[in-house]
């Protein structure tokens, strides 16, 4: 099944950050970690510093060894971070009452999606935002799971489902594709990391 292109904006897209713990960072072996964490604190940053919705999710934060969101979550978007929605075990965040309601809330068709495990959480929130009637848009670089054929065999079953698997850089400046706006020069800044550096 060809999955159909649908050109994302930041008037029509929301972005989906599912359960990016470093206890469960710690299980990723498909893509280097330090990636996952750069692309998913810009994949934050983006969400707190301009118009596109952020909802972040964690799970099962009682078990010591998975802890709360990465730091890269905690700094980029604390806002985002302390309405997290922290689940209790559920593996499909969209079982979870306060997290579907969250997605209605922005009124976004297009989810932009990103989460470890990528064959556990990702996909079975994935598949689910599918059943709903959302377009997905999966961020790959932003993603991982134990070993690279786990995740090529996740991309290739949910490309079946009629989800877009892109980049973080892809993501991005498709949607600010006029570095010359404003929320352009924000966009890319932060994809260059230059949001980061301290004003003298």
């Amino acid at each position: 099944m060809s999955v159909p292109h649908i050109a994302l904006t930041p008037q029509n897209s929301v972005i989906l950050l599912i359960d990016h713990q470093p206890g469960v960072l710690d299980m990723v072996g498909s893509i280097p970690r330090e990636t996952v964490a750069a692309n998913v604190g810009i994949l934050a940053r983006l969400g707190d510093r301009t118009e596109l919705p952020l909802v972040v999710t964690s799970t099962r934060e009682n078990l010591g060894f998975l802890g709360t969101s990465i730091t890269e979550i905690q700094e980029g978007a604390p806002t985002a971070y302390e309405n997290r929605i922290a689940r209790e075990g559920q593996l499909n965040a969209f079982l979870d009452p306060r997290f579907v309601d969250a997605v209605k809330a922005t009124e976004r068709q297009n989810l932009i999606m990103a989460g470890i495990l990528t064959d556990v959480c990702l996909w079975h929130t994935a598949v689910s935002a599918v059943e709903a009637g959302y377009h997905v848009r999966v961020v790959a670089d932003a993603n991982g799971t134990t070993t690279e054929l786990a995740d090529r065999v996740t991309y290739d079953r949910l490309r079946e489902l009629g989800v877009e698997v892109s980049t973080t850089y892809g993501t991005l400046f498709e949607l600010f594709n006029d570095l010359g706006t404003e929320q352009g020069k924000v966009a890319e800044a932060i994809a260059t990391g230059q949001d980061l550096v301290p004003v003298a």
